[in-house]
């Protein structure tokens, strides 16, 4: 499947990747920043290898929030004083915490909104993952720091360049189980080479790495642990387009919501398509940040 329109991607992708930079950086100056707990209450235990939070780092909380509400139904709670710099912006789907928002203006370019969600997996050891990946060919950009009731966690790159967040949580990950409607039910791994990419977070995060069905639409791989498949690792379409991680909320209805996003004052990047085990489509919201959205159908669980 063409995921990506050959002309929109390669911009698209820059802006993205500099907003996870900025993130990056975001991360190393606000450590300060009240970071609330992954769970509460506390469960005590951890999925190593399962993505159990993501953050967008954005120019605008404000009209980013007003979006995600009327697309996805989520709520907000906001912590910190009043300078934007300083707050963090908890995200609730069905009262049930799931990411946050934080602001920074550096995720826009010029006149062009660059906001992205930074997806967190979670990890046993966030130094030694982060060693892992210096062993593996790819780099530390922020290195593993506490973050306030959410725990340890680090911002890395993948061999091609691609940041991801890892995370020991403070308090333990969310229970084990598929995504419920309007939370995270999958994420994606775009890139130029799925066998250097598999190896990778094989290495690096312990990942199980499985074939697609062979009546699959894409080319790629899927990574697994504990006997669950976590992520799927894509072959792009375009060479020109940048690798990213993109995270998929799942939804009841794909082209509803597609026309709610646009009605909300997102767009639509790419149209609701069958793959067969779900329908997909890609949105981007007013401040830039592309999402997955995904309606399952009864064949499978993962897009």
């Amino acid at each position: 499947m063409k995921m990506w329109e050959a002309t929109a991607i390669a911009r698209l992708a820059m802006l993205a990747l500099a907003a996870l930079a900025t993130a990056a950086g975001s991360v190393a100056a606000a450590a300060d920043r009240y970071w609330p707990p992954i769970v509460d209450p506390a469960t005590g235990s951890h999925t190593p290898g399962r993505w159990v939070w993501a953050d967008l780092v954005t120019s605008d909380v404000a009209a980013a929030a007003g979006f995600y509400g009327k697309v996805f139904g989520w709520t907000f709670e906001t912590y910190g004083g009043e300078d934007d710099r300083d707050t963090y912006t908890l995200v609730l789907a069905d009262g049930l915490p799931i990411g946050g928002m934080v602001f920074d203006a550096r995720a826009m370019k010029g006149d062009v909104p660059s906001a992205r969600w930074i997806g967190l997996v979670s990890v046993a050891d966030v130094a030694g993952t982060a060693t892992a990946a210096t062993t593996h060919g790819g780099k530390v950009v922020v290195p593993p720091k506490l973050l306030g009731e959410r725990g340890e966690t680090a911002v890395l790159q993948d061999p091609e360049g691609t940041p991801f967040g890892v995370v020991r949580s403070k308090n333990g990950d969310p229970a084990d189980y598929l995504g419920d409607l309007n939370e995270w039910v999958w994420i994606d791994l775009w890139t130029s080479d799925v066998a250097r990419a598999s190896e990778f977070y094989g290495a690096v995060i312990g990942y199980e790495v499985r074939p697609l069905p062979e009546e699959s639409p894409r080319e790629g791989a899927y990574l697994a642990s504990d006997g669950y498949l976590r992520a799927g690792v894509m072959l792009k379409q375009d060479a020109s387009a940048s690798s990213a991680w993109l995270p998929y909320v799942r939804v009841a209805d794909a082209q509803a919501t597609a026309d709610r996003a646009r009605a909300a004052g997102g767009r639509v990047f790419r149209e609701p398509v069958d793959l067969g085990r779900a329908i997909v489509a890609i949105i981007v919201d007013p401040t830039g940040a592309p999402v997955g959205i995904a309606q399952l159908t009864d064949k499978g669980a993962q897009p």
